[in-house]
């Protein structure tokens, strides 16, 4: 039904229950309406029909409310705002190979890991007088597989002869499953502010928006001198990890009012509509790696897969790659690391009775104090610095 408390969906139970009071009203109190009675069986598979109709009325009712779509409705109303969720993607990068000088490797030649995950060569590449040449790869298939680490693309599927040897001697990137509607939500819910536009809050909202930013920030220099940091007066300085640095320079300048500075390390020539050029600043966030030893005391509930488990939820909160290539946001620059919501990310896994945690930076001491950040840092982990002990 639905009133002013909103919309309340009639279960199987409650329809055969109301059904039940109107035939005894109709029939009789000593109506037989047992499982198995002609009218009872009635009941029920009216009752079974009707609860389905129900369930669609109350889908089509969440439908207009971000928070309860789901799918399809979903995205349609995502797309009201101008915001749209974000498709697997193809993992690419660069490989260098070595053969026969001046033997031209053609476009579509397929390389591979040693675990079997094919990339293929998106370019001709000529090699060249020291039999040298690098070139695009992008994997076959799309998602996190494709994201491999440092020189593990070595295997020519189709061995040649003039080719003698590849290896990615950076990490193969950008590989990421269909964005879940959890995930497409909480970047809805991170987003919304960009709807504005010439404030930071709709700066880095507008920036979340861009494939593989993972964190963004904000920070203006309202004063007419330099600020304690040496940002320049009347400026903006924008902070980001991850990400294509033309595409973030377009967006501040879409999104910075007009002659505000947009202040970094990094300078990019962006063009406005009339074809004049403008350079657009901004600056990496630096990551700072933590590392976590964990005692876990476990109980016969413990999951087979608990130790991975463990993991994956510490790379959820502080954000970084897990051990199935996946990269997790996690917290946003300058968010201090806290112990305490660390060991509240364990409430999620079954078995564990008591935890014991040391959090410190990578190659420091670690300890049981929280890791505060500088608003221009962004904490990060990777699985190989997780160590779970079970006990």
């Amino acid at each position: 039904m639905l009133d002013k408390n909103g919309f309340k969906r009639k279960r199987y139970s409650d329809l055969v229950e109301d059904m039940t009071l109107k035939v005894k009203e109709l029939f009789g109190e000593d109506t037989n309406l047992s499982e198995r009675s002609f009218l009872g069986i009635l009941i029920r598979l009216f009752a079974w029909f009707l609860a389905t109709i129900w369930e669609v009325a109350e889908k089509v009712y969440n439908s207009g409310y971000m928070h309860k779509a789901e799918g399809i409705q979903l995205d349609r109303k995502a797309w009201e705002f101008g915001i749209t969720r974000l498709q697997e993607q193809h993992a690419q990068g660069m490989v260098e190979i070595r053969g026969s000088p001046g033997y031209v490797v053609e476009e579509g030649t397929l390389f591979e890991t040693e675990k079997g995950v094919l990339f293929e060569l998106i370019e001709d590449v000529a090699l060249d007088d020291n039999g040298v040449g690098t070139g695009s790869i992008v994997c076959t298939d799309p998602g996190t597989k494709g994201n491999v680490a440092a020189n593990t693309v070595k295997i020519v599927s189709n061995p040649n002869e003039n080719i003698t040897s590849v290896t990615n001697p950076e990490p193969i990137t950008g590989g990421r499953e269909r964005e879940t509607d959890a995930e497409f939500l909480e970047r809805y819910q991170q987003t919304l502010s960009g709807l504005g536009s010439s404030s930071t809050d709709s700066i880095r909202a507008e920036l979340l928006k861009l494939n593989g930013v993972r964190a963004a920030v904000v920070i203006e220099n309202t004063k007419s001198t330099p600020d304690e940091a040496g940002r320049p007066p009347k400026s903006i300085s924008t902070y980001v990890l991850g990400g294509d640095p033309n595409k973030i320079a377009q967006v501040i300048f879409k999104k910075k009012a007009a002659g505000i500075e947009a202040y970094g390390t990094e300078q990019i020539e962006v063009l406005d509509m009339g074809g004049y050029p403008h350079t657009i600043g901004f600056s990496w966030v630096t990551e700072v790696p933590i590392a976590i030893q964990a005692t876990i005391y476990k109980n016969d509930s413990f999951p087979a897969d608990g130790v991975q488990q463990i993991k994956t939820q510490f790379i959820k909160y502080i954000g970084g790659e897990d051990a199935d290539g996946t990269f997790y946001t996690g917290l946003n620059a300058g968010e201090t690391v806290t112990v305490f919501k660390l060991i509240k990310q364990l409430d999620k896994i079954e078995g564990i009775d008591d935890v014991e945690l040391l959090v410190g930076i990578k190659g420091q001491t670690l300890g049981t104090e929280n890791i505060p950040m500088d608003i221009t840092q962004v904490a990060q982990i990777s699985h190989t610095d997780i160590e779970v002990q079970v006990v």
